[in-house]
C-alpha cells in the first residue's frame, strides 16, 4: 500500500481519536463507549478527579457539551477489526449530531451578596425568551456549578471565609443549550467580622395605580438604611422582579381577577424585611358594543336608485353606508339615496352605526330591487365625439323626450351635468384614452345606466406611429410597473392607455392581463347589465375584451373595518367569522384570516394556549401565546430567531385576535390605517 492510500485509509481513526481524546467534538464519547464493546478498548478519560456531581465543559459548535469522567471510551488505537469499529462509530456520530440550537437572552440586574462567612446570595432577573427554562449557576473559582434552578436567586453555600470567589450565571433552553453567562464576584465575610443579622426597613406608600384588564403598575418609597441592597416584588407570594427602582408594571394578567402584591427589603448582608402587601383586582376586559339604528327602511324605489332612511341611536352622529358589502359613503344625515343603479336589480344595503372612535356597529341590512325598463328609449342617441384637442374632447347626442337634462362622467367619475345636447371635456391629458358616460336624468330626478363612448386626446407625437414597436412597448411595460407599485387610479389610465396603442400579439395581451389583474384595486369594479366584470378597450375601430382572472399564489391586499365582519381580499368581498375590534386602544385582527391566507399553517396547542405558526415555503416560523406579549419568530433556513414585545393576543368569541404589528412580522407586508374611513389596509 503506498503513502497516500495508506494516508486515506487512517484518517476516520485519526479524526475519531482527536474527537474522543480532547471532547472537543460533535458527540458524546459515552453515546460511543455504549455502542462499542468495552472489553477491546482503553480509557484515556480516567482519573480526572473530579466530583461525582459535577462535569467538566467542553465547547462543541457553539454550545456546552457534558464529558463524564470514569467511562470506558475508545481510542480506536488497538487493531481489532477496524472495519467493524468505524462503522459502528459513524453510526453513533450520526445520531448524536449537536444541532445549532440558539440559546435564550442572559439574566439581568446580576447582584451577589454575602451573607455569612461561608455563603453568597445570587440574585437576577429572569429573560423573557419563550424558549427560556432554566438557570444554570458555576462557581468557577471551585469549577462546579449547579443546574435546573428554577427562581431568581440561589444560595450559594460551603464556601470558605474571607474568599473571593468568581459566580457565572446561565440561561438554558428546553432544548439544553446554554448561554456563555454573566459573570459576577463576591468576597465571603471574616470570621473575626461582627455579622449583620438586622433587617431593613420596609417600603411605604405601597400603591396600585393604571389598573387595566391585563396589567396594573405598583408605586412604592424605599427605606432610607444605608446598606439597603434592593426591593424583591412578589405576585401571589412568586418572585417576579428584583429591583433599586420605586415602581413596577405587572403585565399579562387575567380580567377581574384578584392579586396580591408583596414588597420585601433585602440589605447588603442579606438580611430580608418581612414584607408589605396590598390587594389588587384587574378590571373586566371591555369590548365596546355599538348600538344599531332603529326604523331603518326603504322609502324610495325606481330604475336607477334607491332611497333608504333611518334614527340613530342616542349618542351616534355617523352612519356608514355599505351597497352590496363595499362602502359607499358616511352620512350625518337620516337618508340617504343610492344613484346609478341598474334597471330590474336586487340590491343589499348596510346602515351601521358609527362612533367618533371609529367602533362600528354590526350593521342593519335591507333589500330592494330597482324597478325594470322595458326599453332603452330613456338613454341620449348619436353619441359621437365632434372634434377634440390635446386637452379636450368635445361630445354631442340626441336627447331623449322624457330627458331633463344629463349628467356626463369621464373615467367614472362625475364631470358635470348640462340640458344642451353638447358638451365639452376640459383639463384632460394629452395623448390619453378616455371613457366618456352620458346619463339621462327625467324630472323626477330617476337616472339612466348611462351610453359609453371612448375617445384620446390628441398627443404631440409620443405615441406617434413613427415611433418604433419595440419602443413604444418598452414604455407601455414601463407604465405597466409603475401601476402595479402604485395601485393609482390615474397611473393605470396612462398605462392603459400606452398598451392600447400596441400592435396585436403575445406581448400586449400579457400585459392587458396584467392591467385587469390590478383594475380592481386601482379604480374598482365596474358592472354590465349581467354582473360580470370586464374592461372594453378601442384602438383603430376594433374592440377587444378580456375577464379579470388573474390568479395569485397567495392574497397581496385586505381592507378590514373594526367592528365589522365584512371585509375585501385582493377587491373581492368576503366574509369574516369574527371581526376585528379595538381592546384597550389597540386594533386587533383576527389571525387565522390572514395568516392562512398568506402561506401559514397554523396550530394552536390548547394546553399551553401557544399558537405557532409555520410556513415551508421559506422555513419561517413564529410563536405566540395568548395573554403573553412576547412573540418569537425563527427563521429555520438560516438557524436566525429574535422576539419581540407585542401587546398580548387575545381569545375574542373562540377566535384569536392578534395587533396589526403582528401582520407585518409575519409576512413583510405594509399595514396602514386611515383614520378618515377608519379601515385597516394590509397590502404586500
Amino acid at each position: 500500500m503506498n503513502k497516500k492510500r495508506l494516508r486515506q485509509w487512517m484518517a476516520p481513526f485519526a479524526t475519531a481519536t482527536l474527537i474522543l481524546n480532547t471532547g472537543y467534538g460533535i458527540l458524546a464519547p459515552d453515546a460511543v463507549a455504549s455502542a462499542l464493546s468495552t472489553e477491546r478498548h482503553n480509557s484515556n478519560l480516567t482519573g480526572l478527579n473530579t466530583a461525582q456531581l459535577h462535569t467538566k465543559l467542553a465547547t462543541a459548535q457553539g454550545r456546552h457539551v457534558p464529558v463524564t469522567s470514569g467511562t470506558k471510551v475508545t481510542t480506536l488505537t488497538k487493531s481489532y477489526g477496524q472495519n467493524t469499529y468505524l462503522n459502528q462509530m459513524l453510526k453513533v456520530m450520526s445520531s448524536q449530531m449537536v444541532t445549532a440550537n440558539i440559546a435564550p437572552a442572559e439574566v439581568s440586574n446580576l447582584t451577589a451578596v454575602p451573607t455569612e462567612t461561608t455563603k453568597v446570595n445570587l440574585s437576577w432577573n429572569n429573560p423573557s425568551d419563550i424558549n427560556f427554562d432554566h438557570i444554570k449557576v458555576v462557581n468557577v473559582t471551585n469549577a462546579v456549578y449547579v443546574d435546573n434552578i428554577r427562581s431568581n436567586s440561589y444560595m450559594m453555600s460551603g464556601l470558605q471565609p474571607n474568599t473571593t470567589y468568581t459566580f457565572r450565571v446561565k440561561t438554558v433552553n428546553k432544548s439544553g443549550d446554554e448561554s456563555l453567562g454573566t459573570t459576577i464576584q463576591a468576597k465571603t465575610a471574616s470570621v473575626d467580622g461582627p455579622v449583620d443579622k438586622t433587617p431593613p426597613g420596609e417600603v411605604s406608600g405601597l400603591t396600585a395605580t393604571n389598573v387595566g384588564y391585563n396589567a396594573f403598575t405598583v408605586n412604592y418609597i424605599l427605606p432610607k438604611d444605608a446598606d439597603l441592597s434592593q426591593a424583591i416584588i412578589y405576585l401571589n407570594g412568586k418572585e417576579v422582579q428584583r429591583t433599586t427602582g420605586t415602581s413596577y408594571t405587572f403585565s399579562g394578567l387575567i380580567a377581574s381577577t384578584n392579586y396580591t402584591v408583596t414588597i420585601r427589603t433585602l440589605d447588603k448582608s442579606g438580611n430580608l424585611s418581612g414584607g408589605i402587601s396590598i390587594p389588587v383586582t384587574t378590571s373586566a376586559l371591555t369590548v365596546d358594543t355599538v348600538p344599531e339604528v332603529t326604523g331603518a327602511s326603504v322609502t324610495s324605489v325606481n330604475n336607477y336608485s334607491v332611497t333608504v332612511s333611518w334614527t340613530r341611536p342616542s349618542g351616534i352622529s355617523t352612519v356608514s353606508l355599505y351597497k352590496d358589502g363595499q362602502l359607499v359613503t358616511d352620512s350625518t344625515g337620516s337618508s340617504y339615496t343610492f344613484n346609478n343603479l341598474s334597471s330590474g336589480q336586487a340590491y343589499s344595503f348596510t346602515i351601521r352605526s358609527k362612533r367618533s372612535t371609529g367602533a362600528l356597529s354590526s350593521g342593519v341590512r335591507l333589500t330592494a330591487t330597482t324597478d325594470s325598463t322595458s326599453s332603452n328609449s330613456s338613454e341620449v342617441s348619436n353619441l359621437e365625439v365632434d372634434s377634440k384637442s390635446d386637452t379636450w374632447i368635445k361630445i354631442t347626442y340626441d336627447m331623449p323626450s322624457k330627458a331633463d337634462k344629463v349628467k356626463i362622467y369621464v373615467d367614472g367619475d362625475y364631470e358635470g351635468t348640462t340640458s344642451s345636447e353638447s358638451y365639452k371635456i376640459t383639463d384632460l391629458r394629452e395623448g390619453r384614452w378616455y371613457e366618456i358616460k352620458v346619463v339621462t336624468v327625467n324630472s323626477n330626478g330617476r337616472e339612466s345606466s348611462g351610453v359609453k363612448i371612448s375617445e384620446r386626446t390628441d398627443s404631440d407625437g409620443y405615441y406617434s406611429s413613427s415611433s418604433s414597436s419595440s419602443s413604444n412597448y418598452e414604455k407601455a411595460r414601463d407604465l405597466m410597473r409603475i401601476a402595479e407599485n402604485s395601485l393609482n387610479a390615474s397611473d393605470w389610465r396612462s398605462a392603459r392607455d400606452a398598451i392600447s396603442d400596441l400592435p396585436s400579439g403575445t406581448r400586449k395581451s400579457d400585459l392587458l392581463d396584467r392591467l385587469e389583474a390590478i383594475r380592481n384595486r386601482a379604480i374598482g369594479t365596474s358592472s354590465s347589465s349581467s354582473g360580470t366584470s370586464s374592461t372594453t378597450t378601442t384602438t383603430s375601430g376594433t374592440t377587444s375584451s378580456y375577464p379579470n382572472n388573474a390568479v395569485s399564489s397567495y392574497s397581496t391586499s385586505f381592507t378590514l373595518t373594526p367592528g365589522a365582519k365584512s371585509a375585501y381580499v385582493d377587491g373581492r368581498a368576503t366574509t369574516m367569522a369574527q371581526a376585528p375590534r379595538i381592546i384597550n386602544g389597540a386594533t386587533m385582527v383576527p389571525l387565522r384570516f390572514i395568516s392562512e391566507r398568506i402561506g401559514y399553517e397554523v396550530n394552536y396547542e390548547k394546553a399551553t394556549k401557544k399558537i405557532i405558526l409555520t410556513r415551508p415555503t421559506d422555513g419561517k416560523q413564529v410563536v405566540l401565546q395568548v395573554k403573553n406579549s412576547t412573540l418569537a419568530v425563527y427563521e429555520l433556513n438560516n438557524s436566525r430567531s429574535y422576539s419581540t414585545n407585542i401587546t398580548a393576543p387575545v381569545i375574542v368569541n373562540g377566535y384569536t385576535l392578534v395587533p396589526l404589528r403582528v401582520i407585518s412580522e409575519l409576512s413583510g407586508y405594509q399595514v396602514n390605517y386611515n383614520t378618515a374611513s377608519k379601515q385597516i389596509t394590509i397590502t404586500k
